[in-house]
């Protein structure tokens, strides 16, 4: 018997959303044969079986699964899994509750096993119900058979929800529990602060007409100029107090065009042509469209951009995620209400980029430096003609 362990996908997240089984329960796969989905919060992906076997799978799909964990069994026969099963069968009875398989006028309760038992009670899924699958004892992938059938009736999904009988229940997609769980991991781990600054956006109106980029490239090239100067805000947390530091400034660009959030990766962007990065950046929304990333769009990530451009957005403040230093923040475009040196009004085209940062490693101080140091740039025509030449 060998494990079929969950593969470390990305460095970004703890686990993944173990989407759905490519193969039967039970069922003889080969090495190298696709055998299940997951999803991380980048990529779908494929688990490949590391030998040849009898598939026991030991993780329903839509778990959440962490990396370097089994989520399965692979057998070197069906009668070495049919003997692990009846060993385990055996455990379960030996262990059962009191009062749990005794006689009722229903018929004999069946015997539930730990997950089994906390998944019916969850989910609301009474003893008469179990007793539906004539079963004597019953795993958890039998109760989530049950719920997957329907059988869990309106007023038990009400207890097991809180809600009111009437009331709509809309569970998440495996996508969005990818999410929540990278969202919640960096919320518990990471202690993140906050910072903004205005940009004036005069001078790159001035210099816009023709030019075969947009306000998101200029900012990636601000950003990845300065990464000589601020080191800090694109490493890689380590072991024990440890700062890993990038050799490049790949600056990893929000794309969501309604198919899901997608962080691919524009590398040495530092180094790059501006142009390179726009043609770069519409290939990464054609590929969020047909969700056919390759998975090394997602590599080697440094720094991330953040964009929150849709109209009258003024404020933004992401999550650090896990194995980041720092988030940056584009928000969208407005006028606002200046005065000229002899104080009269004029209306001038600005936007707000922010940060946010793990304050175990980035101050305040330094933030403020480095949001200083990037509207500098956006600011000044001689600068954005150097970082667009």
């Amino acid at each position: 018997m060998r494990e079929l362990l969950l593969p470390k996908f990305n460095n970004n997240d703890e686990g993944c959303v173990l989407v759905g089984w490519t193969v039967d329960d039970g069922a003889a796969v080969s090495a190298d044969a696709v055998v299940a989905e997951v999803e991380t919060a980048k990529a779908l992906e494929e688990l490949v079986a590391d030998a040849d076997g009898v598939l026991h799978r030991l993780v329903e799909a839509g778990a959440h699964c962490e990396f370097g964990r089994p989520v399965g069994l692979l057998f070197d026969s069906r009668q070495e899994r049919d003997d692990y099963l009846a060993s385990l069968a055996a455990a379960v009875v030996t262990t059962a509750p009191e009062g749990e398989g005794e006689d009722h006028d229903g018929g004999p309760d069946p015997i539930l096993s730990d997950a089994a038992r906390t998944l019916a009670q969850d989910r609301g899924i009474r003893t008469e119900q179990l007793r539906t699958l004539g079963k004597r004892v019953v795993k958890a992938s039998d109760v989530q058979q049950l719920i997957d059938q329907g059988i869990m009736d309106q007023g038990a999904a009400s207890v097991a929800t809180g809600a009111s009988a009437d009331a709509v229940v809309v569970s998440l997609s495996p996508r969005q529990r990818a999410v929540a769980a990278v969202v919640s991991e960096a919320h518990r781990t990471i202690p993140a602060a906050f910072a903004a600054i205005a940009v004036d956006l005069t001078a790159f109106r001035a210099t816009r007409d023709g030019a075969p980029y947009g306000l998101v490239e200029l900012l990636v090239k601000a950003i990845a100029a300065r990464h000589a100067d601020f080191p800090l805000f694109f490493a890689t947390p380590g072991a024990d107090h440890t700062l890993n530091l990038a050799s490049a400034a790949n600056v990893g660009v929000t794309v969501d065009v309604g198919t899901g959030l997608f962080i691919p990766v524009l590398k040495d962007a530092a180094r790059r042509p501006i142009g390179d990065l726009a043609d770069d950046l519409m290939d990464f929304r054609v590929s969020a469209l047909r969700q056919n990333f390759r998975e090394d769009a997602f590599a080697d990530e440094a720094i991330t951009l953040s964009l929150h451009n849709d109209p009258d957005i003024i404020l933004a403040a992401p999550i650090v995620h896990p194995g980041r230093t720092c988030v940056v923040t584009l928000c969208a475009e407005r006028s606002e209400v200046a005065l000229t040196e002899d104080g009269m009004p004029f209306a001038r085209p600005v936007t707000t980029v922010a940060a946010t940062y793990d304050h175990r490693y980035l101050n305040g101080r330094d933030a403020v430096r480095f949001l200083t140091a990037v509207k500098q740039d956006l600011e000044t025509a001689d600068a954005i003609a150097r970082l667009a030449g």
